[in-house]
């Protein structure tokens, strides 16, 4: 039987600021990583001012698409560490997840209703954080319309890549004591070379709303942010191409948004669950849109690392004690 554990949500308010280094890449093909660190990109295309029906297919799609950077269990981050014998300990890392995670995590600085629920487990010390399984299939409505239009508007911006083939980043994020190991999917690259991120937001509250889409690019490295201004009636009215770095100071205030507090939000998370779960423990940490997040830790259940990940780490000499 698990303990529960709640933590308020209210923790310090903290400024954190968060370097980023990109260390790799690979291909995800039929759930097989490929071309490590090789990986092919698609390109962005330029805006012809041309306005579209950002909703055109929803009606008659296959709900399979949507969700692609969930890939979101581990299994290919935890590849990529065997492919390229990445010693952890030797650089330091405490946290392995998906850039996806720690975004909806740092999001819930802004929106404080979010809800979302993760699996955590600690093995040699280090701390790895997945998606749930999904119980039940996203029913079409608000959420599901929003996640179509993105897609569909970053389809219609990008070019080349490879069909079915999805293209990650490997990145060091570290967070003042922290440093976390994330893997994501950019959407493309510009004619530069410069990784961007390309999102969707309402015209009427696009000062608010890029918040996400900043911290979704930020904590992967990317250089550009492409905003997709539409209409309530999801009709595509203006693009927006914006250097990440200058976001948070052009439209933060406006917004009501810090960068800097939701990183230190995220960073807040990490040490929690430094500090709470044991070695070998695996846990849920879940946002219920309440004032306390519930961690539930049983460290009597195998951890959900698969095993050849596992025997990989445990052929490796461990960190020696100072």
């Amino acid at each position: 039987m698990g303990n529960t554990v709640s933590i308020r949500r209210n923790f310090p308010l903290q400024y954190t600021d968060c370097n980023v280094d990109i260390i790799g890449n690979y291909n995800l093909r039929n759930g097989k990583v490929i071309n490590v660190d090789e990986a092919t990109f698609p390109r962005l295309k330029p805006w012809e001012g041309d306005e579209m029906n950002l909703l055109d297919g929803y009606d008659t799609y296959e709900d399979t698409f949507l969700g692609q950077e969930g890939h979101a269990a581990l299994n290919d981050l935890l590849k990529w560490i065997i492919v390229k014998c990445y010693p952890l300990h030797d650089h330091n890392i405490s946290v392995v997840s998906k850039r996806g995670i720690l975004r909806t995590i740092g999001y819930t600085a802004q929106h404080r209703r979010s809800e979302w629920r993760y699996k955590v487990c600690r093995f040699q010390g280090v701390i790895y954080i997945s998606h749930c399984e999904a119980s039940e299939p996203v029913e079409r409505g608000p959420v599901l319309k929003a996640s179509y239009a993105g897609t569909v508007f970053a389809g219609s911006r990008t070019e080349g890549g490879e069909e079915n083939t999805y293209s990650y980043v490997v990145a060091e994020c570290s967070f003042k004591d922290i440093k976390c190991l994330v893997a994501g999917e950019p959407d493309c690259k510009d004619s530069n070379g410069d990784f961007v991120e390309i999102k969707t937001t309402t015209v009427d509250n696009y000062e608010r709303n890029c918040s996400r889409g900043w911290l979704q690019a930020y904590l992967l490295g990317n250089q550009k942010l492409v905003l997709g201004l539409r209409g309530s009636d999801f009709i595509l009215r203006d693009v927006k191409v914006e250097n990440v770095d200058d976001v948070p100071g052009k439209y933060g205030a406006d917004g009501g948004w810090s960068g800097k507090n939701m990183l230190g939000f995220i960073h807040s998370v990490m040490c929690m669950l430094l500090d709470k779960v044991p070695e070998g423990g695996t846990c849920t940490l879940e946002s219920r849109g309440e004032e306390e997040y519930h961690i539930t830790v049983d460290a009597v259940h195998e951890t959900f690392l698969n095993e050849s990940y596992k025997q990989h780490l445990n052929k490796l000499p461990l960190p020696s004690a100072s």
